[in-house]
């Protein structure tokens, strides 16, 4: 199969990675200006006060204070926080009134010194809602992480992390289906500036460049091809890059090689083409249930109106349906769907 969008790829031998400065100083507790404490430890797995903090609030849409503590036998670089509103999907915990030095994932960087152990006094938001409910999920790794499986890298266990719920009146609990409209993605170029890769867990578009500290979060590739036209390919079975001019002194460049991300910490997404499921019918969660995780990674020959299903790695099922095809290479080739889907999912089976 051949690509007609790259040129010579394998000249980009270095990407820039954003610097660390440990700036952390609006976050470094404890503070006495709080009664609430989360504790992470290897010696609190079955502490359910310390490790699930269940907090009560009359007062929506404000901020609650809490000490966070994480203590470790490992040095521990980063610290993950994933935010549910309503029983919704997870995603990164975006600080508004506190300033945090944060990697280009989202997480926050602890670079800088032997942190075995920290504490850092967060604001976390309260439900917006009367019955609303706010879940946040914690946890430290030793490098990078990923925001969806908690496993990863885990400083402390393979799964040992704090949960901080707040809610208010009952508490709300979502459905737990999230859908993106006019997502597009351009068929790959040369310089990997193109908008290629995508991932389900929170709808970015991810350019090639951008390389080891997000290649583990692309779900899903657009390119465009000789004989199968438009295509879409999951990360660990993107095809191999080359130059479209037929160079032969061109080496091909896998998506591992150009990002420096292992071959095996790439993303599978399995994904194929239905006609027994009506994408316009899905309104909730259970509606995705039914489907089945398809053999295939790769989906070929796209035309509108093409209906996909979708299982990706951490188990979340969805569809896809397409809206739009610009045929051609570059970001002149582009692809338009919609898409549906389960994400509300953190671990990894």
């Amino acid at each position: 199969m051949k690509l007609k969008s790259i040129l010579t790829l394998f000249i980009i031998t270095a990407i820039t990675f954003s610097c660390s400065s440990d700036d952390n100083t609006d976050i470094q507790g404890p503070s006495t200006e709080t009664t609430y404490e989360l504790i992470v430890n290897t010696t609190n797995a079955g502490n359910i006060v310390e490790r699930d903090l269940k907090i009560t609030t009359a007062e929506l849409n404000s901020k609650v204070k809490v000490n966070v503590t994480f203590t470790s036998e490992q040095s521990m670089r980063r610290l993950y926080i994933a935010k549910s509103e309503n029983g919704g999907t997870y995603e990164p915990f975006a600080f508004t009134n506190q300033q945090v030095d944060k990697k280009k994932d989202g997480s926050v960087d602890l670079v800088g010194d032997d942190k075995k152990t920290f504490t850092f006094n967060i604001d976390f938001d309260t439900p917006k809602t009367v019955d609303g409910t706010i879940t946040y999920i914690l946890w430290a790794t030793t490098g990078r992480g990923d925001f969806r499986d908690v496993s990863k890298r885990n400083a402390i266990g393979e799964f040992d992390f704090g949960t901080i719920t707040i809610t208010a009146g009952n508490g709300a609990v979502g459905d737990g289906l999230k859908s993106y409209t006019q997502t597009i993605l351009n068929a790959p170029l040369g310089d990997g500036s193109s908008g290629t890769f995508m991932s389900v867990f929170d709808g970015e578009i991810y350019k090639i460049n951008e390389g080891e500290e997000l290649a583990a979060l692309w779900d899903f590739g657009y390119y465009y091809g000789d004989t199968n036209k438009a295509s879409l390919a999951s990360t660990s079975n993107y095809p191999s890059l080359f130059n479209h001019d037929n160079d032969i002194n061109t080496p091909l460049v896998a998506v591992s090689t150009l990002t420096g991300v292992a071959q095996e910490e790439l993303n599978n997404f399995y994904i194929a083409k239905t006609t027994e499921i009506d994408f316009d019918a899905i309104t909730k969660r259970a509606d995705l249930d039914a489907i089945v995780k398809p053999d295939t990674e790769v989906v070929t020959k796209l035309i509108v109106g093409d209906i996909l299903i979708f299982v990706d790695d951490y188990g979340n099922k969805g569809m896809i349906k397409i809206t739009e095809i610009v045929p051609g290479i570059g970001t002149s080739g582009k692809i338009t769907f919609d898409i549906k889907v389960q994400t509300s999912q953190i671990f990894k089976p």
